[in-house]
């Protein structure tokens, strides 16, 4: 039924384009000399161009320079040829499908005439009587180039809602009225073309309406292109987030695991975690960063994976060969996250995190501002983390003493800036933070369903164990 709908309504408009042409070419003739034939091969080289270089908006319709040739072709060669060179277009456009071509060539034909009979209320077409005013050539290829384009909306709109039961607030909002201004500057370059041929000639209008449509033509790709790219960085840091998401969940799961042998891993990855990032919000770095911090607080240790269960497990004094074992722990925890593109600047942080401003840590010996920002407040975090915490070779120390500890190793062990916001924070908390030991402190539980994202600010609790 729908089809049928189609083909009546493509056969009355039709009809309409013929009575149009018949009715025009009967009361005015129809004149016929080699510039008026030069100029509908020139205006249809124009109109056809304007079709080839269109953009394409969505599945249903495009967008293009064309009404800029047709709109100065009707002004200046009058609606008859201008609608004979807008033919050429319209097989193009229709590619081989006949009802298609039949719709685009009778919707041309009647735009034309209801812009030529509009235009010649203002003005003779300039090639066949040169107006004595150019200003009302102007005026009316501006009128002329209004009804064009309202006409030329109305026939696709009903053509829409006929095929595609598209509604006609919808058709508006989606594809006629992003693009007003830019068919008032076509409507306006048509003007200013056939400006150009009434003063200075032909030559003068080709050059301003192929300039003219060509950086049209451009402005609309570009535009386009810009929407494309950005659609797929869209898609791009979608698929981003998705691997890092997949790459943190692989992650505490290892966590977790070591935390199950030892009992502390996890416990200590989750109060670096968050320690790292109250830290970081509390010392005002950017958002991205406090989330990132919460994420290498979280990965820290992890190149304590794959060592011997033995080592990570042996109670009392490491011998020498251990300790080297537990010293390349940084490094190797930066080779394993910085395999991920996302995680490349975590990396760093990772492998400095047990540097020292008085250039004793490891693994590289840094001093003072040498050692990334990120990396001082992962220092003080893991250690203060380290210090409460019972671990496999020793219980863990009260607050106190703890906090003691902190002030004693300020600029030698810690950075001092980072310590002073610590305590901020320590002194304003509950017993159950100082000890890590509320409900911040929980590994999330894969089965909750709880999600490890980039950049979230929520308090949720990680973990990793450290080499101290």
């Amino acid at each position: 039924m729908g089809e049928e709908h189609l083909k009546t309504y493509i056969a009355t408009l039709a009809t309409l384009a013929l009575t149009l042409a018949a009715s025009w070419i009967y009361w005015y003739g129809l004149p016929f000399d080699l510039r008026i034939m030069s100029g509908t091969v020139i205006f249809a080289g124009f109109v056809l161009l304007g079709n080839v270089f269109s953009v394409r908006v969505d599945e249903q319709n495009t967008i293009g320079t064309w009404d800029i040739g047709l709109i100065a072709a009707v002004a200046i060669l009058g609606p008859t040829w201008a609608a004979a060179a807008a033919i050429p277009s319209a097989i193009f456009e229709g590619k081989r499908d006949w009802l298609r071509t039949a719709y685009v060539t009778a919707s041309n034909i009647t735009v034309v005439y209801l812009a030529g009979i509009v235009f010649s209320f203002a003005s003779k077409p300039l090639l066949i009587e040169k107006s004595e005013s150019p200003i009302a050539g102007l005026y009316g290829t501006f009128v002329a180039g209004v009804v064009l384009l309202v006409a030329n909306e109305v026939i696709n709109d009903i053509l829409l809602k006929i095929k595609y039961n598209q509604p006609f607030r919808e058709t508006w909002r989606e594809v006629a009225q992003p693009y007003l201004i830019s068919d008032a500057i076509n409507v306006l370059t048509a003007g200013i073309g056939v400006l150009a041929f009434a003063a200075y000639g032909p030559a003068a209008a080709m050059v301003v309406i192929a300039g003219a449509m060509g950086s049209r033509a451009l402005v609309y790709r570009s535009r386009e292109q810009v929407k494309q790219i950005k659609v797929l960085q869209e898609r791009v840091e979608s698929l981003e987030g998705a691997l890092a998401s997949s790459n943190m969940t692989f992650a505490s799961m290892m966590i977790r695991d070591m935390g199950r042998r030892d009992g502390y891993t996890h416990r200590h990855a989750v109060a670096t975690a968050v320690y790292a990032r109250d830290l970081a919000q509390e010392m005002r770095l950017e958002d991205a960063h406090v989330g990132r911090l919460r994420i290498a607080g979280l990965l820290h240790n992890i190149g304590l994976f794959g060592l011997p269960e033995e080592l990570l497990l042996q109670t009392g004094k490491l011998n020498s060969i251990a300790q080297e074992m537990l010293a390349e722990h940084p490094v190797r925890g930066e080779e394993a996250l910085a395999s991920v593109p996302e995680f490349k600047e975590m990396a760093r942080w990772v492998r400095w995190h047990h540097e020292r401003p008085d250039g004793r840590g490891y693994p590289d010996k840094l001093r003072g501002p040498w050692i990334p920002l990120e990396a001082r407040i992962l220092a003080v975090a893991q250690a203060y983390a380290a210090m409460i915490l019972d671990q496999p070779r020793r219980p863990g120390i009260g607050f106190a003493e703890a906090r003691k500890n902190l002030v004693a190793g300020v600029d030698t062990e810690f950075d001092g800036v980072v310590v002073r916001a610590f305590l901020r924070i320590l002194d304003t908390e509950t017993e159950g933070y100082r000890m890590a030991d509320d409900h911040r402190f929980a590994f999330p539980d894969r089965e909750s369903g709880e999600r490890l994202e980039l950049g979230t600010q929520k308090t949720q609790n990680l973990g990793s164990r450290d080499a101290k």
